[in-house]
């Protein structure tokens, strides 16, 4: 059956059940499944009276880095704690997402292939007034409905023009960044319009979007109610057009001439400083050992200018996407 079908419930004429409601009796199914056929069930106890176990969970994006552009990769760009991760995790070695942002993060949210419901040729534009269809159930959504509390940090890039598209009306009870595509690190703004939220609210505020991200996460995860299970989307801005970053991490990659290539890997390294802090906020507040971290770009680095975004580049595009 098409999951975009409603499906009969029953023997009434008429009745009906939405996709909204398979997907929540799927996920309650598969969550007694795992309490019973994984954890176990006490002797002479019923499965169903085992809880579901609810990891804390943190998903972390990249905004078009090459697969080469992280230290595990073996690129000379140094990231520690990317690094500690993919040595102490699982590294999944044949993963697809789609070939650009929109795209991707649709696919994410929704679980579904972004042409059921237009998404798929491209991204949202400054000037596009679409989004998501409000009629999907998002994965924060879902993630509300079984006890989380839901926090999103960083870019959305999946619908900006009117507040319905917004993520805290999408399911995240928080939200704190940029809604469009691509916004100067430091201005945060996009084609001289500022786009800087935290909530529904637009957000005056100095510093290094990137850095405000790692820094915004952390403090999520140190204010965060211990007695609710916690999903964290967290989605850099970097290394994605334009190439800036703070002086003190350009000056890290000095001995790289090229200056796109020495911003790009400047802003990577502000990224894995932030995931750093991210873990150290776990660690701290003794969540580490129940959370599940993921992390991954939402496509490979950006190789030709046509899709470089809406900023002026000059000279050759710097990231590297391997063999």
């Amino acid at each position: 059956m098409d999951h975009d079908e409603a499906a009969p419930a029953g023997t009434g004429e008429g009745s009906m059940i939405s996709r909204r409601q398979i997907l929540m009796s799927s996920a309650a199914f598969s969550g007694v499944a795992l309490a019973a056929g994984v954890l176990g069930s006490p002797a002479g106890a019923e499965a169903a009276e085992v809880p579901p176990a609810r990891p804390n969970i943190v998903y972390i994006v990249a905004d078009d880095l090459g697969w080469r552009d992280v230290g595990f990769q073996g690129s000379d760009i140094r990231t520690p704690h990317l690094d500690k991760l993919a040595q102490e995790g699982a590294r999944f070695e044949q993963f697809y997402a789609q070939p650009m942002c929109t795209p991707t993060r649709a696919a994410f949210m929704t679980g579904r292939y972004p042409l059921r419901y237009g998404l798929q040729t491209g991204v949202i534009p400054a000037a596009g007034t679409y989004g998501i269809p409000l009629d999907e159930y998002l994965l924060p959504q879902m993630l509300q409905d079984a006890g989380y509390r839901t926090a999103m940090v960083g870019k959305w890039h999946l619908g900006h023009a009117k507040p319905e598209y917004w993520p805290r009306q999408r399911g995240f009870d928080s939200f704190y960044g940029a809604l469009v595509g691509e916004i100067d690190h430091f201005k945060h703004s996009s084609h001289g319009i500022k786009d800087w939220y935290r909530n529904n609210k637009p957000l005056e505020e100095k510093g290094f979007d990137n850095s405000l991200f790692g820094e915004e996460a952390a403090r999520t995860i140190e204010h965060h109610d211990a007695g609710r299970p916690l999903f964290l989307y967290l989605a850099f801005t970097a290394p994605h057009t334009p190439f800036q970053a703070p002086r003190e991490y350009l000056d890290r990659f000095e001995t790289i001439e090229d200056e796109n290539r020495r911003a790009y890997a400047a802003m990577i390294s502000v990224m894995d400083d932030g995931i750093g802090k991210v873990v150290a906020a776990l660690e701290k507040r003794g969540m580490r050992d129940n959370t599940l971290i993921v992390f991954h770009s939402d496509n490979g680095g950006v190789k030709s200018s046509m899709f470089a975004g809406d900023s002026k580049i000059s000279g050759g595009l710097p990231a590297d996407n391997g063999p």
